[in-house]
């Protein structure tokens, strides 16, 4: 089934139109007292899981980031969307991060009561842009409340609290949504003091409806983008494809392999270049 999604730039002059395809999904929708949360895994997933968390950005919710998620369960892993401040455009609180966090370890294997999964072997953890941030210091302040974190270029860390668990973060090396690219992915990664990873999107612009414009940006990874924040193409697919390899890779690396850089390295479509421990982006 096909979607159609206009949207209106330039002062409301240009209105462009493009459709999309709805992907059908395996997902549990709950609400807890502390967050709206989507629970989206594969067809059969393995009896003892990895579950990855991730926490909504500014003004997104549960429901944005169906793409991203479907990637990653193609390999297997759990994936749990958390809205935790829903009805706000805020997302930046990690106290909220935590309670929801919380909620979720308490009742993710009732939930997928059914489903094959009966056991986390690894909690990862993190969130896309204000999620993200949330994410860092929610796991800085609480100890043990994540095994590793994993995060889309996470907002303003350049502040955010120093985590000592195995990291891997996207980002980019341009500035877009109002997100400063030094304080993103990049904050975050050098705030990381265990085993770290950077998958840096490179800088490419292209002219598109919205004008000269970058192709990857801080919103690649929600479905349609942010509010007010476009560059009015569709994500392509490779991009989805190219991000869950990695995070494949990480969590291969980082439980059940050797971590190195040449075991994290992953060729990508999308033009990117990794940075892995000591490595200065």
């Amino acid at each position: 089934m096909k979607k159609f999604l206009c949207i209106m730039a330039i002062m409301g002059i240009l209105i462009v139109c493009f459709s999309w395809q709805i992907v059908q999904a395996a997902y549990i929708d709950k609400t807890t007292a502390n967050g709206q949360i989507r629970i989206v895994y594969p067809g059969s997933p393995a009896s003892i899981c990895d579950a990855i968390l991730i926490g909504v950005g500014t003004s997104m919710s549960r429901a944005d980031y169906d793409n991203v998620a479907n990637a990653l369960i193609s390999y297997g892993y759990i994936v749990v969307i958390m809205d935790h401040n829903p009805g706000d455009m805020v997302k930046t609180d990690a106290t909220k991060y935590k309670n929801c966090a919380l909620d979720v370890k308490a009742n993710l294997i009732s939930w997928l009561s059914g489903t094959g999964c009966t056991g986390i072997a690894h909690w990862i953890m993190g969130g896309h842009s204000a999620g993200g941030q949330a994410a860092q210091n929610a796991i800085s302040n609480n100890p043990g409340l994540a095994d590793a974190v994993f995060s889309l270029d996470p907002y303003n860390c350049s502040g955010a609290g120093s985590i000592s668990v195995p990291a891997l973060y996207w980002g980019f090396n341009v500035t877009t949504c109002f997100v400063t690219k030094e304080d993103a992915a990049r904050a975050a990664y050098y705030g990381s003091l265990g085993h770290r990873a950077f998958y840096r999107v490179k800088k490419v612009y292209i002219v598109t409806p919205c004008g000269y414009a970058p192709k990857f940006f801080h919103c690649s990874f929600c479905d349609l983008h942010c509010p007010g924040c476009t560059n009015c193409l569709y994500t392509p697919d490779y991009f989805f494809t190219d991000l869950a390899k990695t995070v494949n890779k990480f969590i291969t690396a980082a439980f059940y392999g050797t971590w190195s850089k040449a075991n994290l390295t992953v060729t990508t479509t999308t033009p990117t270049e990794l940075f892995v421990d000591s490595d200065m982006p």
